[in-house]
């Protein structure tokens, strides 16, 4: 089953991630291609910098570059786990904090894990 766990950031003591935090991700990540786990990671940047908000309300779409919700917290990235079940991807999720933790100290967030629906073959 799949499962996508987004990064919510809601405290970074550096402005930049420190080499290491990269070098202890690219680390995980090796061990999560090696058991088959991992289907695709990423990182995003800041809706602020690069995005749009597309809303549908009133029975109408619109799509605006801003001014966004005010909020100090932010998806930063995501990684696609196919796992078992969701305590699988929720361990995955936590040794991916516990990586933060280590390299970056100081850095704060949660990663919210959902399971992709999948629609009923034809």
């Amino acid at each position: 089953m799949k499962f996508i766990c987004m990064v919510h950031e809601t405290r970074r003591p550096t402005p930049e991630p420190p080499p290491e935090l990269f070098a202890a991700i690219g680390a995980l990540q090796a061990e999560n291609t090696a058991d088959g786990s991992i289907v695709e990671v990423g990182g995003l940047r800041p809706v602020q910098e690069v995005g749009a908000i597309v809303t549908l309300t009133g029975g109408s779409v619109s799509t605006t570059d801003g001014p966004f919700v005010e909020t100090k917290e932010l998806v930063g990235g995501y990684a696609v786990y196919d796992v078992p079940d969701a305590s699988a991807a929720a361990e995955k999720s936590a040794r991916f904090l516990a990586v933060h933790q280590e390299a970056w100290p100081g850095w704060e967030g949660w990663i919210e894990v959902r399971a992709y629906y999948e629609a009923p073959a034809p």
